[in-house]
């Protein structure tokens, strides 16, 4: 033991004369061994995404336009099934598929874009997702259209600026945890008539309402994934939310790095050079439920959270872009109507959704190089929405099913009639003539 006492003398001493010298002789005592950990996690880091980008370079993919009839009574409901249907697309990798073939999950984004005022929804998806996305969706709209399409986004420049054209983006994010769920459409619906009044309405409303020279558009890029790992988190979320005892697992790069900092003080408390060795702890008592202190307007807010994670999830990124000819760019034309529509589904008590301005968006209020900044915000933002990235940004976050049939779903038939918004009559083999897009 009194080879520890010289350590720690001798540690001691050198950190009132000199940290740096301390810093060296924790280092060569055995703090080493953190450095290759460290290196060893980056390593793998960096094979893992070189992996994975040349797999996901390989990845074939496809725009699909979706046409509706005009004379339909389904309701979001119909598109939450669909959503269900698709999260059978979650296919997770094996550990060689991961780690020596770079297999990720294929996303699968949901769009809707106006195109001088032509309203059009559209799936983007790998060829081999067509028939999930095609027979989850004839499941419920028989008489639907679905036809391959070029992609819109290679019409625009993916520079800026521009001389002729200039742009807006952003993410919107959420406030809270994504444990807290957002209003969803049930809650839309009179409770006098029965009637819902579709959320959707007003924002397929002032899509059709741009102009010549004008784009506005919208996409959720979902990402299916394993289930328990939401619920998991939520119970976690709960057991803090009530009082219960929650257990904290280490990473193994945290115990790495804990484990020689602990061992060193059980010897030094064991050898007593830090004082009498202190008694073991006695054993914690189960904290006390504080469901029964809760108010209504928490109970509400705990009930609210489990019945989200009830239904299927996943990790989601919204994106709302605006381009625009120079003669006829109005941001707040647009942004604003579109920021209010979203804005429906916001509740001071659970969930609401913002627009991200500090690291994604483009942001006029910046004080150093603003003009450089936004630039390549624009850029980044330009290349993330063509590619329908589901890391490029801010992180991504959860949604149900019900949450996303709120966001996205065509419209209800005796509500939203935007004049420009394509539906078609019936099943044909040709796109429309007036549909703003070229097959591929």
């Amino acid at each position: 033991m009194d080879s520890v006492g010289i350590w720690l003398e001798r540690l001691i001493f050198l950190a009132g004369n000199s940290p740096f010298e301390a810093m060296w002789f924790i280092f060569f005592s055995g703090g080493w061994i953190v450095v290759p950990i460290l290196a060893w996690v980056m390593v793998k880091t960096i094979w893992l995404y070189s992996k994975q980008t040349a797999y996901d370079a390989k990845k074939d993919w496809i725009l699909l336009a979706i046409d509706v009839p005009r004379l339909h009574e389904q309701t979001p409901r119909a598109v939450e099934n669909i959503f269900a249907h698709l999260a059978g697309a979650h296919s997770p990798a094996s550990w060689t598929e991961k780690w020596f073939e770079g297999k990720t999950q294929d996303t699968i984004s949901m769009e809707i874009v106006s195109i001088d005022g032509h309203v059009q929804f559209l799936v983007r998806t790998t060829r081999g997702f067509r028939d999930l996305i095609e027979a989850s969706i004839y499941a419920q709209y028989p008489d639907a259209e679905i036809v391959e399409v070029e992609d819109y986004t290679l019409r625009v420049p993916s520079l800026y600026p521009d001389r002729e054209w200039e742009m807006f983006g952003t993410e919107m994010i959420p406030v809270k945890s994504d444990v807290f769920p957002l209003r969803t459409y049930p809650e839309f619906e009179d409770k006098v008539s029965g009637e819902l009044k579709d959320p959707m309405a007003v924002m397929l409303e002032n899509l059709s309402r741009i102009g010549p020279g004008e784009q506005v558009w919208f996409q959720i890029v979902m990402t299916p994934i394993e289930q328990k790992e939401f619920q998991v988190k939520v119970e976690t979320f709960v057991k803090k939310l009530t009082g219960q005892k929650v257990e904290v697992k280490e990473s193994l790069l945290e115990k790495a790095v804990n484990l020689p900092i602990k061992g060193m003080g059980l010897v030094l408390e064991t050898s007593g050079i830090l004082g009498t060795p202190s008694v073991p702890p006695k054993k914690e008592m189960q904290p006390f439920s504080k469901i029964l202190q809760m108010s209504p307007g928490e109970r509400k807010v705990l009930e609210a959270i489990e019945v989200k994670a009830s239904k299927i999830v996943y990790t989601c990124k919204i994106r709302f872009l605006y381009v625009a000819k120079k003669g006829v760019f109005k941001k707040q034309k647009t942004v604003s109507p579109f920021v209010g529509a979203i804005k429906q589904l916001n509740t001071n008590d659970l969930q609401s959704l913002k627009p991200e301005t500090k690291r994604v968006g483009m942001n006029a209020t910046l004080w150093f190089f603003k003009e450089s900044r936004n630039r390549e915000r624009k850029r980044r933002f330009m290349s993330a929405y063509r590619s329908r990235s589901n890391w490029v940004g801010m992180p991504g976050y959860t949604l149900n099913i019900e949450e996303l049939a709120t966001l996205w779903h065509f419209p209800i038939s005796m509500q939203s009639r935007p004049p420009q918004l394509k539906k078609t009559e019936s099943k044909r083999s040709e796109p429309p003539i007036n549909l703003p897009f070229a097959p591929s």
